[in-house]
């Protein structure tokens, strides 16, 4: 269930993680699907960990008063939202991020969150030129990934289940890259010891993401060059890519 098999660290002291659920759920998704559970999504691959606490907070709860109060990493998850755009919630994510980097706290960015740290470091965020990037995804560590605590453990590449149509397309500066891919060059980065993202999406897996799509395929369809519906039919788990969840708790988290 943890991913990628490797030596975990001897880090079993009292972990509180602090889940940013940004997720938007329009009425036609059934209100009592437990697969809207987002904190699930998350907490399934983390609290087998010894020690680790997960708690969900909306984004537009008081996030810097709950990292004030004392917590060991955050995570931003994905969302409908558009990073780039002139929203008040994106606003409060960037400072968010800031207020992590200067703490030094442990922050992870999945795909819409992965956006929220590029657009907070400066970087440029807009809808992916290629357009979307959906299902099973290839992608490769760079020199600076294979080094990295986040990936350890993994091989040189991997697979991965990506969902976006927005991307950062460049990096901050002062970041290094981690993860690339050919549709989606900035899969992974970090800037500073502490500030991580990935555009793909290492907590979900098939069912999660049909589901996610049960309300889009009609609206999408006609956007694509690709067979929208037979790629979510075929998902396949990525077991590897949740590796990097158990190493942000285990090996970032010190």
């Amino acid at each position: 269930m943890r991913g990628v098999p490797t030596t975990i660290p001897d880090n079993s002291r009292a972990r509180h993680v602090v889940l940013v659920d940004a997720v938007v759920w329009s009425s036609a998704y059934p209100a009592d699907d437990p697969r809207r559970e987002v904190r699930s999504w998350f907490a399934r691959w983390l609290e087998g960990y010894p020690g680790v606490r997960v708690t969900r907070m909306a984004a537009e709860d008081d996030l810097l008063g709950a990292v004030a109060s004392g917590v060991d990493g955050v995570i931003v998850s994905g969302s409908p939202r558009d990073a780039w755009a002139a929203d008040p919630v994106n606003e409060r994510l960037c400072q968010l991020v800031l207020h992590c980097r200067e703490r030094a706290l442990p922050f992870l960015g999945v795909c819409y969150g992965h956006q929220i740290l590029g657009r907070a470091l400066g970087a440029s965020v807009a809808r992916h030129p290629g357009g979307l990037e959906l299902g099973n995804t290839p992608v490769e560590l760079t020199a600076a990934g294979r080094s990295c605590e986040l990936f350890a453990g993994f091989p040189p590449s991997f697979e991965v289940l990506s969902s976006h149509a927005d991307a950062v397309l460049n990096l901050p500066d002062g970041a290094e890259l981690l993860v690339r891919g050919a549709f989606t060059e900035i899969q992974g980065f970090r800037c500073g010891p502490s500030l991580y993202g990935v555009q793909f999406h290492p907590e979900m897996d098939p069912e999660i993401l049909r589901f996610l799509w049960s309300t889009r395929r009609e609206l999408w369809r006609p956007r694509v060059s690709f067979d929208l519906d037979q790629v979510l039919e075929e998902l396949r788990p990525a077991p590897q890519a949740v590796g990097v969840l158990g190493n942000f708790v285990t090996r970032v988290i010190a």
